[in-house]
């Protein structure tokens, strides 16, 4: 019997880095799938809460909740009906030739109810000499009743496209995509939550910034999946906890500071706390041209940490790069900025509206009070 090599941390480290470089080029289901083997060999063989563990869960899931985002998008562009235009066609021209076959169906029977009377009586004599030995027929055993079942059934397994059986098959399929999204979704929750219970116990023991830093990760990551979800409140909580420790360990017009800004700003646009959304944008905003300011300046950019770490680790980084990226994404918050204004500027006369009609009533009734005192 061949040996069964051993699991080593190594080559869980490769399947790491193989889920992280798929997860930077969006390929959501490669980096899942790599990302997913990394983290059952850490598992097995440092345990399930182990330190060794949490980087694996943070970017399984990541992959997780990109794929769920992705998935989501498939289903919804899926129109019901669309491209049944073909299969109307054809079962209208099915009605349309049964209406024929009805209408000349129609007419065989009014011709044959023409037909003499003789003809009549001599087939009842006919038909009453055969009777017989029909129902001796059918009671035999091995009749052509239990065959012709046993050949419906088969035909009804068969599952032929475009039988009712493959119509139900589909609807399965989509009944299992929309639940496959749903696990994905809860899932990266579930490995994100348990990268943080770890993280955090090791921010606690550990005094050095990188387990922080991954546990502002993994912060804004669960923000994220409640965005996803809908909990708004929940993913401004998450996100602010992130944003307390990057403030902590990154120079104040670092990039990852502004995004977390941005999303914080995403968070409250969409829970309608628009004057919470537009102080988030317009901090990210500020920061991303506090970042253009430090990268024009060349003695500042050369001593600048992060433009030291990506131009270490990223062939491709250049600080004109960056700054033209920088700059491109500047009119997207501003247009932000400016929508979140403009709901505010439309919600605002209805609270005045209310406030307005609260005063009156008020009036009234007071008026309405001081007229009782009065006929007393």
């Amino acid at each position: 019997m061949a040996e069964v090599p051993e699991v080593t941390t190594s080559s869980a480290t490769e399947l790491l880095s193989t889920g992280r470089r798929h997860l930077a080029v969006r390929d959501y289901s490669a980096a899942a799938s790599a990302l997913a083997k990394a983290c059952e060999l850490l598992a097995k063989e440092h345990g399930d809460t182990a330190d060794q563990c949490a980087e694996a869960y943070l970017w399984y899931g990541k992959s997780l909740l990109g794929l769920s985002r992705e998935e989501s998008g498939v289903l919804g562009d899926g129109m019901p009906g669309a491209g049944n235009a073909d299969e109307n066609e054809e079962d209208n021209e099915e009605q349309e030739e049964n209406g024929d076959d009805e209408q000349n169906g129609d007419a065989e029977m009014n011709e044959a109810a023409s037909e003499e009377p003789e003809k009549k009586e001599v087939a009842e004599e006919e038909t009453e000499k055969n009777e017989p030995e029909s129902t001796t027929k059918d009671d035999e055993p091995g009749s052509s009743k239990p065959g012709s079942s046993k050949a419906a059934a088969d035909s009804g397994d068969s599952g032929e496209p475009g039988t009712t059986n493959g119509d139900v098959n589909d609807e399965s399929e989509v009944n299992l995509d929309n639940e496959d999204d749903v696990d994905n979704l809860q899932l990266a929750w579930e490995m994100l939550d348990l990268a943080r219970s770890i993280l955090q116990r090791r921010a606690e023991a550990d005094s050095g910034s990188a387990a922080r830093a991954l546990l502002a990760d993994v912060h804004l990551a669960l923000g994220e999946v409640a965005l996803e979800s809908e909990t708004y409140d929940k993913a401004v909580i998450d996100m602010q906890s992130c944003l307390e420790i990057q403030k902590e360990l990154y120079h104040s017009d670092d990039r990852r500071i502004a995004e977390t800004h941005y999303q914080i700003g995403l968070a409250n646009s969409l829970a309608s706390n628009f004057e919470d959304a537009i102080t988030h944008f317009k901090n990210a905003a500020n920061i991303l041209e506090t970042r253009i300011k430090t990268l024009e300046n060349p003695a500042a950019a050369t001593e600048d940490a992060t433009v030291k770490k990506y131009t270490t680790a990223d062939p491709f980084y250049s600080v004109e790069g960056e700054i033209k990226e920088l700059k491109e994404l500047l009119p997207e918050i501003q247009e932000k900025i400016q929508d979140m204004m403009d709901y505010k500027a439309e919600v605002r006369p209805c609270e005045c509206l209310e406030e307005t009609r609260k005063m009156l009533r008020d009036m009234i009734l007071k008026e309405k009070n001081l007229n009782v005192k009065c006929e007393c």
